[in-house]
């Protein structure tokens, strides 16, 4: 629902900020009780910006989306915004201002009962922590700025992963993109390169050696060696890339940043957001193409997950 998606917003802290500040809620004209805590910039946000936006929204008391202090939320300020609606604020706001916004559900389910997805109840409360930390003149400056924040971050997890390997002694191949390979056995026959059908059997773990899923682990309930075709864009891009080191009967250990898995949006409560991975991988087949009529099916956690679209800036 797009009401509950726009609940959106804030870097960690700004809750602590939050509760030291005495300022009374106000409300919008919709009707929606919010805080300004007022920051140091003197851009102030306009219609038809956008804005990159920290958030963390918690219902109740467990936080439901967050951006962790990472990757930033873009939005569209739009000119008529919805009534008890984020989209009320933002046309007030300057650079470096924080808001605090509370809505209840019982307002979007009598709005809307049948789009508000059915794990949220009458009388929860929805607690909003946002803070604008750009504003953009138009949604290709920033696309651009997303950008450059998505490669930074990636660059400073790939130092991240370089430490840990070296501080394990763990000899590993960089892929193109930056994920590592320690090749344990490269296996015989065709390479697993860009284009051909491959199946794999696969285990995926975090850092700390927590399995998050399995075709090897029956308790995962999917045993079948997996087929996709490799380069296509339907596997996260660590695990694609990784594969592409290794040749039919061959297994390697891939260690994924998260920018190169899930980032902030993992599949599977087992994972964190922004939590690095590494796959155990044994190419169970290598074939020039796919079959006339394959069986292709994704498996939990595997799929190339993108933020709602109305959450980021179009292209």
């Amino acid at each position: 629902m797009k009401t509950i998606k726009n609940l959106l917003l804030v870097m960690a802290g700004i809750a602590a900020l939050a509760s030291c500040t005495k300022k009374s809620y106000r409300k919008t004209p919709g009707g929606m009780p919010y805080q300004v805590i007022s920051g140091n910039g003197k851009e102030k946000v306009k219609l038809g910006d956008y804005i990159k936006v920290q958030l963390t929204q918690k219902i109740q008391d467990s936080v439901y989306f967050s951006t962790g202090g990472k990757l930033a939320i873009y939005l569209h300020v739009a000119p008529t915004p919805n009534p008890y609606d984020i989209g009320e604020i933002w046309s007030s706001l300057k650079v470096g201002d924080s808001i605090i916004a509370t809505q209840m559900m019982d307002t979007f389910i009598t709005r809307s009962p049948n789009s508000v997805p059915p794990q949220f109840k009458r009388g929860d409360k929805i607690i909003t922590y946002a803070k604008v930390v750009g504003i953009f003149a138009n949604d290709s400056l920033a696309r651009l700025d997303d950008e450059k924040s998505r490669k930074e971050l990636l660059a400073g997890e790939v130092k991240e992963l370089e430490a840990y390997l070296a501080s394990k002694n763990i000899k590993a191949q960089k892929t193109p993109s930056g994920s590592f390979v320690e090749v344990i056995n490269p296996g015989e026959g065709m390479q697993a390169d860009s284009g051909k059908y491959v199946s794999v059997f696969y285990t995926g773990t975090s850092f700390s050696g927590k399995k998050f899923d399995s075709n090897t682990d029956t308790s995962f309930h999917h045993t079948d060696p997996y087929p996709f075709v490799v380069g296509t864009g339907s596997m996260i891009k660590g695990f694609d890339e990784g594969v592409q080191f290794l040749k039919k009967g061959g297994n390697a250990k891939v260690y994924i940043p998260s920018m190169l898995a899930y980032a902030g949006q993992p599949t599977s409560p087992l994972i964190k957001p922004y939590e690095h991975l590494v796959f155990d991988i044994k190419i169970h087949d290598v074939m020039e193409k796919a079959p006339a009529n394959p069986t292709m099916r994704m498996p939990p956690n595997m799929n190339v997950q993108e933020m709602p679209q109305e959450e980021k800036p179009k292209k």
